[in-house]
């Protein structure tokens, strides 16, 4: 594990593992409840109302409770950047289990995907916004109207997964915070999933990309994006929205031939 610049935080990480000392473990999580907060807060905004923010915060530390009992100290990456996926994975988990988004949704989603996929495939490229919306001959307004209706982040973030031998799951979130844990078996497979998802963003449009970076990468909001690149929030999100549907497009290529 990479020292923390907490003397402290790093005794209590020795005699929790060490020891299974409980009291460590409990300061451990008071610890860690602004990073809960922090992961809880991004997806509040961007979820139907149903969902209190306290809702968000107990499914987080479900998922900060797990990270701290499947982390190894040996790792040398900082907990923090291996907790965040997972907690936000958890409170991703119990909201899929309400199954809140509409079909309609569902649909529209599937079938943006598709169209990136189609067009991706036949232009050898990735599609502009023109070639797209022509495509699901759609107005300009339209096609706006369709970015606000499929940008809730279940449906259109990287929280999907891919199967592994042996029925294991690596998830896409995983891959691109380099902090999935990887079985020897699984090894090439982790590999060649990261080297295609690190290829799919390359392609994107350099605005796209960014936005890409700073929210998986470097953990800010969309709002914090848009003080980083002087663009609305909202403009911000409707890059992230395309960026991901981009992306959801040519890795279902990839992935079609790697797993065939």
């Amino acid at each position: 594990m990479k020292k923390s610049n907490n003397l402290k935080e790093d005794i209590l990480w020795n005699k929790y593992k060490n020891s299974n000392c409980q009291q460590s473990k409990e300061e451990l999580i008071l610890s860690y409840t602004p990073l809960v907060k922090h992961v809880a807060g991004k997806i509040i905004t961007k979820i139907p109302d149903g969902f209190t923010f306290d809702d968000l915060l107990n499914y987080g530390f479900l998922g900060l409770i797990d990270a701290m009992d499947r982390f190894d100290l040996n790792r040398e990456i900082k907990f923090s950047t291996y907790a965040v996926p997972r907690i936000r994975g958890a409170i991703y988990d119990e909201i899929r289990k309400l199954d809140w988004v509409p079909q309609s949704v569902r649909r529209k989603s599937k079938r943006l995907t598709n169209t990136y996929y189609q067009l991706q495939k036949k232009l050898g490229r990735n599609p502009n916004d023109e070639e797209v919306r022509t495509e699901l001959g759609l107005t300009s307004e339209e096609f706006n109207d369709l970015l606000v209706d499929v940008n809730i982040s279940e449906n259109i973030s990287l929280e999907s997964f891919f199967n592994l031998k042996g029925g294991d799951k690596i998830e896409l979130k995983d891959l691109i915070s380099d902090s999935a844990d990887k079985e020897p078996d699984n090894i090439f497979f982790y590999d060649q999933m990261k080297m295609i998802l690190g290829e799919s963003i390359d392609k994107l449009p350099e605005k796209e990309k960014l936005v890409i970076s700073l929210y998986y990468y470097e953990d800010l909001t969309l709002t914090e994006i848009g003080e980083v690149m002087e663009l609305t929030t909202a403009r911000i999100s409707q890059l992230h929205t395309k960026a991901i549907f981009r992306l959801r497009g040519y890795l279902s290529r990839k992935k079609d031939l790697l797993f065939a």
